[in-house]
């Protein structure tokens, strides 16, 4: 009876000994990506009418989609859905630019973000929005990373093979009627 009891408690030891270790393990490993949702700012701007914002946002994505092709050559990206704008459940009338979708998945290119955030976050800043916030904990692979300006326009970038740029601007429109929008 004692044997066993010994053998038991060295069992029970060897057992905590190893999950101590792998516990310690676990938090020396080096930091991984910032996975802590972004934190938009606070709305502090009225939404623009649909002109002023179509002309604003729509360079914004072009000039992302320009310095992003120029960091990553091999990769390029066209028009996924054109332009459009539609009603929130809110009331709100919410502009979405041309949505771009890549060639390929950018994340292993960009070193997870890393080389997307050193070439994105100037052009941000010119565009009068914060630096992307590191990475959202999203599920399903997904690698997202997004920023919001004062008046509640997001700039989305989202990677799982491939990899879409996405924004949603609210506008004053009182119809919100895709046909208000300029011609690209």
């Amino acid at each position: 009876m004692d044997r066993r009891k010994g053998r038991t408690a060295r069992k029970v030891l060897a057992g905590a000994l190893i999950l101590g270790a792998a516990i310690m393990v676990g938090c020396s490993a080096p930091d991984g990506p910032h996975t802590e949702p972004s934190s938009p700012p606070p709305v502090t701007a009225e939404p623009a009418p649909v002109a002023e914002s179509f002309t604003k946002y729509d360079a914004l994505r072009r000039d992302l989609i320009a310095a992003l092709e120029k960091t990553m050559p091999a990769i390029t990206w066209a028009v996924d859905k054109p332009a459009t704008m539609a009603l929130a459940s809110d009331g709100r009338c919410i502009f979405h630019p041309a949505s771009m979708k890549s060639s390929a998945d950018i994340v292993e290119p960009s070193k997870n973000f890393e080389a997307v955030f050193a070439t994105a976050d100037p052009i941000l800043k010119r565009h009068e929005f914060p630096a992307f916030d590191g990475i959202d904990a999203v599920p399903g692979g997904w690698t997202v990373t997004r920023s919001t300006d004062g008046t509640g326009a997001t700039v989305i970038l989202e990677s799982k093979n491939p990899a879409y740029l996405r924004m949603n601007v609210p506008v004053d429109s009182k119809t919100c009627d895709p046909t208000e929008l300029p011609a690209s």
